[in-house]
């Protein structure tokens, strides 16, 4: 895979770009059950991983890979910038 490989998503629904756009902002609430299973899904894809020691510090578990930043720009998905 060369490194300007741009990831289309395909296997991604509706839900998990939601979904990755919120854990972007880091505004995801795991609490819910069917989120954990959709983070664990997005984790094992490699679009979502545990958040840095210092991101956790701010209440962030999760954030997205490089993988899923780009998969979400290629998309035309786009995150808060506020």
């Amino acid at each position: 895979m060369s490194e300007n490989h741009v990831f289309s998503g395909n296997d991604l629904t509706d839900d998990d770009v939601a979904l990755m756009c919120d854990i972007g902002e880091y505004s995801h609430d795991e609490a819910k059950p069917e989120r954990r299973a959709r983070v664990a899904s997005l984790i094992a894809r490699d679009y979502v991983t545990c958040s840095h020691q210092d991101m956790a510090a701010l209440g962030a578990k999760f954030m997205l890979t490089g993988k899923g930043q780009d998969t979400l720009s290629a998309r035309g998905a786009s995150l808060n910038e506020a």
